[in-house]
This record gives structure tokens, sequence and C-alpha cells, in this order.
């Protein structure tokens, strides 16, 4: 995604690039501090501005309309502590209104409401789930580590799900605490070659947890094939 965040506390507009770079690690995540400043920024390639409603000069609302003209693609998202604005900004086709303070989950909500939704790039990865493999443009495609491969295996199996370290030792190690630093080790393998080969936005982390981004994926076969080829049941 490419996205602005506009509010005239430098603190809050910041806090929001950090969390959509948490939520999409490969987008572009910009600020501003004001509507005049954001004018300036804002592209043809912008999708999503975030805007703050009370900001010194020209406020949220107007600059709204006034981009919306400029680029009528771009989604609008109000973000503000002042939710007596919330009627007025239905003078604008907003895709979302979010209240101060604001989390990750509300971001990730307003994500699936978008005026003008945002498509998801497919990974260059095809998976086969039995015998399982992995392709890169039709070629056989490995991680440095042979176990990586269970690893990634495995989060395919759980199929977008989140993994905690004690279930990914569990699985791998037979549950060895002193496993979790070599664990570590797999999930940077996975991390870089991934990388490599521009599919790291497939590997998603949330709160020490990990998950595969299974709509960025296209695997042939079913995922319920996967645990008897390890051994896992």
């Amino acid at each position: 995604m490419v996205t602005i965040s506009v509010d005239d506390q430098k603190g809050a507009a910041e806090l929001m690039k950090i969390m959509l770079t948490r939520i999409d690690p490969d987008g572009t995540h910009i600020t501003a501090n004001n509507m005049n400043e954001a004018m300036k920024l804002i592209t043809d390639d912008t999708q999503i501005a975030f805007l703050d409603i009370e900001m010194p000069g020209l406020n949220g609302i107007e600059g709204a309309k006034l981009l919306q003209k400029r680029f009528p693609r771009l989604n609008i998202v109000f973000v503000t502590g002042h939710t007596e604005y919330a009627f007025r900004s239905y003078d604008v086709a907003a895709s979302a209104f979010l209240a101060k303070p604001v989390c990750e989950q509300d971001i990730e909500k307003a994500l699936t409401r978008l005026r003008i939704p945002i498509e998801k790039k497919k990974c260059p990865l095809v998976v086969r789930c039995s015998p399982f493999a992995i392709f890169v443009n039709g070629e056989t495609f490995a991680f440095r580590r042979g176990k990586t491969g269970s690893l990634f295996a495995y989060l395919m199996y759980r199929n977008g799900s989140y993994c905690t370290t004690g279930e990914l030792v569990g699985i791998l190690y037979d549950g060895d605490p002193d496993k979790s630093g070599a664990l570590r080790q797999l999930i940077m393998d996975m991390k870089d070659c991934l990388t490599e080969i521009g599919a790291q936005s497939i590997l998603v982390r949330k709160y020490g947890r990990i998950a595969l981004d299974m709509a960025r994926l296209e695997y042939e076969g079913s995922l319920n094939d996967i645990p008897d080829e390890f051994g896992w049941l």
C-alpha cells in the first residue's frame, strides 16, 4: 500500500506510520503535519490518506474534499479524537472514521472497508502440497536450512493462522525448550530467502507469532495432505 498519515501532532502521525508499517511492511507509508504539506506529498500512487480532522489552517474535512477532486481514487480515512465531527465527515465519501486512540485492529478493520479496495499482489511462489515442493518461476526452490522447509510447510498447513514459538518448537523439535534459538534461526533463514525472491510479504508477524499470508500464495492440492508427509500426525 501507499499511504499518508496527516496529523498536526507529529507523534500521532508517526505512530500511525509505525502501525501501518507493521501491518504492511512492504508498503510505502509517509507522514505530514498539516494539509498543505500533505497536498505536496500526495500523488496518483497514494492509495489511502489517514486524516486528522481538527488541524490548524485547512482542516481534515476541507482537505479531504479538495483531495477527492484531484485524486478521485484516493481512499479517505478520518482519524480524530473529536467524535463530534463524525456527522460532518459524511459530507465526504470517506472509507472509515477512526476514533483516537487508534490501535492496529482498528486500522486493519478499516482496510477491509475501503471505498476503493486495494488488491494484494501475489508472490512468485507456487507450492505443491503432496509431495511437498516449492517452485519459483517453474524452478524448484529450497531454503538454505533443510528444516526451514518443514517450518514453511507447517505454516502452510496452518492456513494463515498465527503460530506461537511454543507451538512451532513442539512441532519441529518435539517441544525441546532449548531449541528456541534454533527456531529463530529457521525464521531468519525463511525471511532472508523469501526476501531474495521478492516474496517477503507473505511472512507476517504479530505479537510474537508468525503466519503466512495465504491470500498471496498459490498452491496445488490439499493442505490436509501436508501433515502425513512430514509425520506430524
